[in-house]
């Protein structure tokens, strides 16, 4: 008896193939466009910097998208942390400006008011999400409490420092005029790594956390 072979169409074998092919091709595509996402997300690291809480280092990250603008202080508010509880520090409005490399922006930023000052937006976790902080200025220092009003005097001249206003929370504590921005961070780095105090913290001005 002879056999026949059997043998399909021309086109259903091309479409048999194709269906075959599409979904391997639709993964690829699918699996390029999350890995190009994801290298968008890598290549945006934020520049981190470092300030002290107590003796507590902790870190806080830039946010290249953003900048705040802070007024003249009008009113006082509330700073909290472990070492500085209930302080309270004048406080300016604040603005947030988008960064921008084009002419118009700027010149909009050199165009701000003379009494306003500017700082970076920064934010406790490594992502433009977390709650915004800045640094309107100021240092917040606390010295050893036993020490004489002649060598609190000696010290600040020492670093060529003015204090704005002695602080209620702990005794020898002190408000340090300084610009706004990271010169504030960095000059309450210094002061803490010096040795001489017990705490050098910026005036950090923080967003509220919404309920």
């Amino acid at each position: 008896m002879r056999t026949t072979q059997f043998s399909l169409p021309k086109w259903i074998f091309l479409s048999l193939a194709m269906i075959l092919i599409t979904p391997h091709t639709s993964f690829a595509m699918s699996s390029n466009t999350k890995m190009n996402v994801d290298n968008k997300q890598v290549e945006e690291k934020l520049q981190q910097y470092a300030w002290y809480d107590g003796n507590q280092k902790r870190s806080v990250w830039v946010n290249p998208h953003i900048m705040a603008e802070f007024s003249t202080p009008t009113k006082e508010a509330t700073i909290k942390s472990s070492t500085t509880s209930n302080v309270k520090t004048p406080m300016p409005f604040v603005r947030f400006i988008e960064i921008k490399t084009d002419t118009n922006s700027l010149q909009a930023v050199k165009q701000s008011p003379e009494k306003s000052q500017l700082s970076p937006v920064l934010h406790n976790v490594a992502s433009t999400t977390g709650t915004k902080r800045a640094l309107p200025g100021n240092v917040i220092i606390q010295m050893n409490p036993d020490w004489s009003q002649e060598k609190i005097e000696n010290w600040f001249k020492k670093y060529n420092l003015t204090a704005i206003k002695p602080l209620t929370f702990a005794p020898n504590a002190f408000l340090i005029q300084s610009k706004a921005g990271l010169e504030s961070l960095n000059l309450a780095n210094k002061l803490y790594e010096t040795g001489d105090v017990i705490l050098a913290s910026p005036n950090w001005w923080q967003e509220r956390a919404t309920r």
